[in-house]
Order: structure tokens, then sequence, then C-alpha cells
């Protein structure tokens, strides 16, 4: 396949992008929300967990495109990603919160202001609160410090920039993981950790605007996805640090490769390619929409089979997003409306 450059939209960031999602909540819908699956299914649902890597590549590409495309400073960056990613996470947080059976360790209201003000990504206690949030923490971190990246990318040249931001990372991974630190959310999670394939992002945006081209064989794709997704599931399964320390490396490009290898298939395309839109309001609602059902299912005692329960949440779930992404985008567009009027 060729991945040509000079666009102000590229479909395969988009399609890999609505492709980690999808396998994300699909890791959380098997593993969590589906009793008693067979060993295999539920060990292999765990590759959807690698899609938070794509999801940072795609983040790096995506943010400095669009730096390219129109610059904005500090501020006028932070103000677009606050309307845009914050406030829809903290409405559905806000639900969460007044809803009993979703359970939160320690104090209820401390968890909610840990939300609401950020410094939950700081408390290991409130990190992972009202649900599978940790992943949003990250992406703020990573907006804080974007246009300075982009500041320093500029300054230092592509090549430095790419091999101090490995470095970065690798020194991360080595310090945490041997410390034992790496087991502490806070810590694994920092945007540290994942700074390398952020950065990686970025600099493939770069390479494409300059309309440059980038072939690929497939066949190297196919080799690349199995030993990439093979050596992930060593490192990851060892009882050795450095299996768990490296394994990043392997996973994101497995995952990639395959996800390059499924954009070519026409049908998966045109589907995940309509799911790019809501694929931010998916993450935020799936896990309420599946503890929501769950509850339900369970107090009504349907005695429904268990696959045809996770079918109804999983589409229940892309349902609810696309009216939240409605509702969000119309609440957007009245407040647009209203700053015009009075300008």
């Amino acid at each position: 396949m060729i991945l040509e450059g000079g666009y102000k939209r590229y479909n395969f960031i988009s399609f890999l992008r609505a492709f980690s999602i999808t396998t994300i909540v699909l890791m959380h819908l098997i593993q969590s929300h589906i009793p008693n699956v067979p060993t295999w299914l539920y060990k292999g649902a765990s590759l959807g967990g690698t899609g938070v890597h794509a999801f940072f590549f795609c983040s790096g590409f995506g943010l400095f495109l669009s730096y390219k495309n129109k610059r904005t400073t500090f501020f006028q960056f932070v103000s677009k990603r606050f309307w845009k990613i914050y406030i829809p996470y903290i409405i559905v947080i806000l639900i969460l919160y007044f809803i009993p059976y979703i359970e939160v360790d320690g104090n209820r209201l401390s968890a909610l202001l840990s939300h609401v003000f950020l410094y939950k990504m700081f408390v290991p206690e409130y990190y992972s609160s009202f649900g599978v949030f940790w992943f949003i923490s990250t992406i703020i971190q990573f907006y804080l410090v974007f246009i300075p990246l982009c500041k320093i990318k500029e300054k230092i040249g592509n090549k430095a920039f790419c091999i101090v931001s490995v470095l970065i990372s690798v020194i991360w991974w080595i310090v945490t993981g041997f410390s034992g630190l790496a087991e502490e959310r806070v810590i694994g999670s920092f945007f540290f950790q994942y700074l390398w394939e952020f950065a990686l992002g970025m600099l493939m945006a770069d390479y494409l605007l300059r309309g440059k081209k980038i072939k690929i064989n497939n066949w190297v794709l196919l080799v690349v996805a199995v030993l990439g997704i093979a050596i992930e599931g060593v490192l990851a399964s060892s009882n050795t640090v450095l299996g768990r320390v490296f394994n990043d490396i392997p996973a994101l490009f497995g995952y990639g490769a395959l996800a390059l290898l499924l954009y070519q298939i026409s049908f998966i395309y045109k589907v995940l390619y309509r799911l790019e839109s809501i694929s931010y309001e998916w993450y935020l609602v799936h896990g309420l929409v599946f503890v929501s059902l769950s509850e339900l299912s369970t107090a009504l005692d349907l005695g429904l089979n268990k696959y045809v329960v996770a079918i109804v949440l999983f589409v229940v779930s892309i349902v609810t997003a696309y009216g939240y992404h409605s509702l969000i985008r119309f609440v957007r567009n009245m407040y647009g409306n209203k700053k015009k009027k009075k300008e």
C-alpha cells in the first residue's frame, strides 16, 4: 500500500483512530461484561488494549497536522481542547457520580473533584475512579506539552527530536520498570511512557505534509503484524521486568500493521470510518452503557444468551455515542453562533 502526502486529512489515520477505540471497547466488553468467556477469547481480547498506543500515535499525527495547517498559541490550543475534550468528559463523570451502582473507592465527592480539577492524574486512589478514564489524563498531559513539543521540534530538527523523544521514553521505562514504580498507574501512564509514539505521529505527519510517500509491501505488513503481536504477547506475559518494560514497541508496530492490512478491506474500512467521528464520545459512554444495561439485564433476569446480551450492549453503546456526539455538537454550534452575534 502507498501512503501519499500533501493532504489536509488522512483517511488511514481516521481509520486507525476508529479501529483503536473499537478494539478497546471490545476488550472491556469481553473481559468485564461477558461471564465465563473461553480463555482464548479473554486473552485475545487483551490485544484491544494495544489500541491506546495507536491512539497516541494518531493524536500526535492529527494535532501536528492541525498545528501546521493553522498555527495557534498555547492558550488558543488549550482553550479549543477544553471545549472539545474536557466538557464532554466532565458531563459523563457528573452522570456517573449520581448513579449509585457505579462503585468508587474512597470518598465519592473527592473522586468527583479529582476529575473536575484534573488532579486525579496524580492521585492513585482516584486515577481509575468512575471507570476506565486513565487514558484521558494522559491525553490531557500531552495537550499541555504539545505546543512546547512543536517549538522544540522546530528548534532541534526532526532527527534530534526523534532521538530525544525515544530516549526519554526508554529511560522512563527502565527506571520505572526496574524500580517497580511502573505498577502504579499514575507512573505507568505518565506521558513520558508514550512520548515516543506521540512524537512518531508528529514526525510522520511532518514527512507526509512535505508531499512525500510511504510505500509498504503488504507481505511486510503481514510479517510485522504477526511478529509484533506475537512478541508483544510473549513479553507482556513474561515474568521478567525487561519483557514488560519493552513490550510497547512490538505492540505499536504489530497492532499498526494489522490495522493497515484491515484498512485495505473495503467493508471494514467503510464501517470503521463511519465510527471515527464518534470515537471519543464512544470511549466516554461505553462503560456507562455496559454497566447500566448489565444491571438491568440481571434485575429483569431475562435469561438471554450471554453473547446476545453482549451484542445488544455493543450496539446500544454505539447508538448512545452517536446521540451524545450530536448533543455536544448542537450545544457547541449554538454557543459558537451566540459568540459570533456578540462579536
